[in-house]
This record gives C-alpha cells, structure tokens and sequence, in this order.
C-alpha cells in the first residue's frame, strides 16, 4: 500500500449516528370462528430489509460492512461478529471515541479472503458504479458510512445502519459525500445482490436496467477476477 493510499484508508474515522430499536406487531386476522393472528410487516421493518441496523453510536461502519457482506457476498455475519473482527488491531480506545476507520475494514475485509480497495470517484464513474459500495457521507457535521446501492442523476438510494434503505437528491448526496468509495471484491460474489436491487418501499417503479444484474465483464474494474466467479 503506498503512501497516499495508506493516508487515505487511516484518516477516515468517523462519529456514528444513535439507533432507535425495530418493533414489530401482531394483530389479529378474523377468518370465520377462529380469530388467529398474522404478523405484519412495519413500514419501518421493510425500510431494514437487507440491511444491518447499527446498536452503537460508533458502529456504523461494522454495520455497513456487515451489510454489505451478508447480502452481497452470502456472509452470515452479526455487527458484533464484524465490531470483534475489525477490533483486532484496531486503536480501541480511538474507535470508540471515532468509530472504525476504511483501513479498518481493508484489514478485516483481507482476513475474510477477500479484497477492498479504495477510489476517488466523481459523478460520471459513480453513474457507472456496478456494485454496492461502502462511502462516507458528512450528514450535519456527523460522518456516517453507509452502503450506497446505485446512483443515478436525480436520485442516490443507500443503505443506512441508522436509517434503513432510503433516497436522496442525488445533488445533496455529492454534497456530503466525501469522493471516496471502499469496494469489496472476491470469491461468493452474488451478481444478482439484493442490495443492487431498489426495494418497493422506495421507488414503485424500477427502471430496464435496475432488472439485470451487472455482468463478470463489468465488474473487473473494481478488482474483481474471472476466478471469483467459478
């Protein structure tokens, strides 16, 4: 790793944002005699769906990580799993003051068998972005990783541990956006990924290209290789 590449991974720790806890709700469903009951799904509960809720004010970044490997790559992994992995080496003290840094993640990502790189990306590569990302964003002086799921001129969708999936303008999404993405590459890579795929609650209307799944070809720039999908 060279100088600037190390600086870039080491100098992005971040202050998360609070979690309020998930709530479900059983209601009872009249069919005749018998009065059974159904679960229903909150709105709320659809918002997370394919997405690891955070639990700490400083695991954000576990969180998004966690996202991003369970539900691109078929981990089954905790927040706690990724906060104790990422741990191991890591300043603790810095991270619970700071929260975890992108070299962070590089680290733990390798020790899964896997890589991550870093980019500086502006609007014309991120409307070209064929994968789920890891990106900083700086929202009211708090910065915050989420996973961004595409991009497009008028709308950023993401995957926020704090917030569940949701759209941006995509104008505000540059504006706290760092220019900096972590791509994660490697072996069990699902090119049909759940988190490329815009969840109802957000858009009622995919567009032709958010139906196909990105190509072997195309992912080779972000560090991919034929090998990792054989």
């Amino acid at each position: 790793m060279n100088t600037a590449t190390r600086s870039l991974f080491a100098a992005l720790a971040f202050a998360c944002f609070a979690p309020s806890q998930a709530a479900s709700l059983m209601v009872p469903a009249f069919t005749g005699d018998a009065a059974p009951t159904m679960r229903v799904t909150s709105l709320r509960e659809a918002r997370f769906a394919n997405v690891i809720e955070q639990k700490t004010d400083f695991s954000c970044g576990a969180a998004a990580l966690g996202t991003l490997l369970n539900f691109a790559f078929g981990k089954t992994l905790t927040e706690s799993d990724v906060i104790a992995g990422m741990m191991i080496g890591a300043d603790q003290a810095a991270v619970h003051k700071m929260g975890f840094s992108l070299l962070d993640m590089k680290r733990y990502v390798q020790r899964l068998g896997l890589r991550a790189s870093g980019f500086a990306a502006g609007p014309e590569k991120m409307l070209a972005l064929k994968i789920p990302a890891i990106v900083l964003l700086n929202v009211d002086g708090y910065r915050h990783f989420v996973v961004i799921r595409r991009y497009t001129p008028e709308k950023t969708y993401i995957a926020d541990p704090a917030m569940g999936n949701r759209t941006i303008p995509t104008e505000q999404f540059n504006k706290q956006w760092n220019g900096i993405l972590l791509a994660v590459a490697g072996p069990g890579y699902r090119l049909n990924t759940p988190l490329r795929t815009i969840p109802s609650v957000l858009s009622a209307r995919n567009t032709v290209n958010e139906a196909y799944p990105a190509q072997e070809a195309e992912l080779l720039e972000y560090g991919f290789s034929h090998s990792d999908f054989f």
